[in-house]
């Protein structure tokens, strides 16, 4: 005899949160040269750009709009300022600074 209460109800709330199976559409499957249908594997997340690497940080809503301020005034992009912050805040502390940064590269 089965133990009471080991299956789940079929309405149960985990069968409820169970994620669907992924049904391949068309524009996921090839087909090679013999005609075999091949699922089309996604490529690999492509890097911005080539030699440099995302930094990033959460500020309060007043840091950007300051930022913006300055980027009005100067005329360069978050990305010039940004990094003029940083070769200015390396240069205190002696540390070596990129050449590359702030070159807009």
């Amino acid at each position: 005899m089965a133990k009471q209460g080991s299956q789940l109800p079929p309405t149960s709330p985990t069968q409820a949160r169970a994620k669907p199976t992924h049904v391949m559409t068309a524009a996921e499957v090839g087909h090679n040269a013999s005609g075999v249908t091949t699922p089309v594997v996604p490529k690999a997340r492509q890097i911005h750009k080539a030699g440099e690497v995302n930094i990033s940080a959460y500020f309060p809503a007043e840091v950007k709009a300051s930022l913006r301020m300055v980027q009005a005034k100067t005329g360069c992009n978050i990305k010039d300022c940004l990094a003029e912050a940083l070769r200015d805040r390396f240069t205190k502390h002696n540390v070596p600074v990129s050449l590359k940064l702030g070159e807009g590269q």
